[in-house]
């Protein structure tokens, strides 16, 4: 009999450096480092380059830099789209 296992793991495809790569985990990592309330983009570079790493996805230290970069690009379009969300949740609230 086969066994249900976990949930699997989402892969979203991002411009890195002049390529696209596949990350693992990126849409969990981005709502940690989010809920985190960390406002430092150094520390959040560095929390969600270890998250991916943490998720198993493979970046090699001369592709960390770039990395770093699509990361925080990708960390400022979650954090515009939760603040978007949020307004429209409140606009909700106001209209009951």
């Amino acid at each position: 009999m086969a066994r249900a296992c976990c949930a699997k793991s989402i892969t979203r495809i991002i411009k890195v450096g002049e390529f696209e790569a596949g990350l693992v985990g990126l849409d969990q990592a981005l709502h940690n480092v989010y809920a985190s309330g960390l406002e430092n983009e150094e520390e959040i570079q560095r929390d969600l380059l270890k998250w991916m790493k943490d998720f198993g996805n493979y970046i090699g230290p001369s592709s960390e830099n770039d990395y770093r970069e699509a990361l925080l690009r990708e960390y400022r379009k979650y954090v515009l789209s939760a603040k978007s969300e949020r307004k429209e949740d409140g606009a909700r609230l106001h209209q009951r």
